[in-house]
């Protein structure tokens, strides 16, 4: 029998397989990539902007220093270690701030009670708060919880809230504007180039020789002096603090201005420092004793000097005005006591003022992540949509095994 010679191999219609590459696989991964890439540098660029332009104000608002206020108790409540005895540890910490000799601390700590307390004993203290009470009317319930021996003590070293103001009115301010300390200086630096400035500058300007000083900014020059000389002060702080006076006034144009006018006389020292301030560098550097005598008028001297301790850099100075101003010498009892890890600082949180590069930089970054997510929403979407194909051509495969076959010419093509 003869047979015919095959041609070609034939299969069915239905198992031939589209084996085009679609263009889409590879846009959507260099548009991932691109967004990949957009995201985080848009969003550092933000931050940037940020950071430079001091973008965040901190307002003062009665709605929100009763927040503030509220945060810094809390902090101070961290202090206590044993929950079981809260109120004696409470009382401990009033006594021992009264033997140290601080009364701002002292006072802090007993109106923080609030938030340091034991429920029964807070109640007092909120209730009163819940009637909008005074700090005044505030001080003499919390003194109330006291044992009897610390309240005592506390009456004898502490003004009551209800005399303060006749008692600061008494007392007199604090200030560096020394004429005799400033020439003994001025010779030491023109003799002397490696001495340490910042006394120096801060008495010239606690003088008026760089422009005339207000009774805040003379307290202000006093805790940034005091700040300075503590073991705690952070050396970010300090480099900044230093290279501000150092640019208000170049010790070496001092000098050399000193030298050529032969001054040795407090007024030829005075004149040789008005002629070296360069006064774009001198105005920024009263606002930054502005804002520490604002502080020191919230609190005291030696606790605006402490509190300046928490900052990392100079623009958290308005930060640490809002706490102080808004809970007073319980930030005074809270900067004393608490470790140097930026809590205090988290206690005030401003708002954002946005401008035309934030604005572009936030838009930029959203682009970015919502081209990420509709990427991966298309990729998901794909998959579900290919494993149902899959499943579907699985369960026709089945169907199409178990029936006879049609080999019919429409069914069949070569390879």
């Amino acid at each position: 029998m003869k047979h015919a010679k095959v041609q070609g191999a034939w299969r069915p219609v239905r198992a031939r397989r589209n084996t085009r590459h679609r263009p889409e696989g590879v846009l959507s991964a260099l548009a991932f990539n691109i967004c990949m890439v957009l995201l985080p540098l848009a969003s550092a660029a933000a931050l940037i902007v940020i950071g430079r332009d001091h973008l965040y104000a901190y307002e003062y608002s009665d709605a929100g220093a009763h927040v503030v206020r509220e945060r810094v108790e809390q902090l101070n409540g961290e202090l206590i270690q044993l929950d079981f005895d809260r109120q004696r540890q409470w009382d401990d910490l009033v006594a021992m701030e009264l033997r140290a000799g601080d009364p701002a601390a002292a006072r802090g700590f007993l109106l923080s009670g609030a938030g340091m307390l034991p429920n029964r004993s807070a109640n007092v203290l909120t209730q009163a708060i819940a009637n909008d009470a005074s700090e005044a009317e505030l001080e003499v319930a919390a003194l109330e919880l006291l044992q009897p021996s610390t309240r005592q003590n506390y009456q004898q070293q502490v003004p009551l809230l209800s005399q303060r103001n006749a008692a600061s009115a008494a007392q007199r301010p604090a200030t560096l504007a020394d004429p005799q300390d400033f020439e003994l200086m001025a010779r030491a630096l023109i003799a002397e180039p490696e001495t340490d400035p910042l006394q120096f500058v801060l008495t010239g300007f606690a003088l008026g020789l760089a422009g005339d000083l207000t009774p805040g900014m003379q307290q202000g020059a006093v805790a940034l002096l005091a700040s300075s000389r503590r073991d705690d002060f952070p050396d970010s702080i300090s480099v900044e603090v230093r290279t501000l006076a150092a640019e208000a006034l170049p010790i070496e144009a001092f000098r050399q201005i000193a030298r050529e006018n032969s001054a040795s006389s407090v007024d030829d020292l005075a004149t040789a420092f008005r002629t070296a301030v360069v006064p774009e560098h001198a105005t920024r550097l009263r606002e930054v004793l502005a804002q520490l005598g604002a502080i020191g008028e919230a609190t005291n001297t030696g606790a605006a000097a402490v509190m300046l301790t928490h900052a990392y850099t100079l623009p958290d100075l308005q930060r640490l005005v809002l706490i102080a101003r808004a809970s007073g010498d319980r930030a005074a009892a809270a900067a004393k006591r608490l470790p140097r890890d930026g809590r205090l600082l988290d206690t005030a949180r401003g708002e954002l003022t946005f401008t035309r590069d934030l604005v572009s930089a936030l838009t930029l970054a959203g682009i970015a992540a919502a081209g990420l997510i509709a990427i991966v929403l298309f990729k998901l979407f794909q998959a579900a949509a290919g494993a149902w194909r899959r499943m579907r051509a699985e369960d026709d495969e089945d169907d199409y095994g178990a029936e006879l076959i049609d080999i019919s010419s429409n069914n069949w093509r070569p390879l």
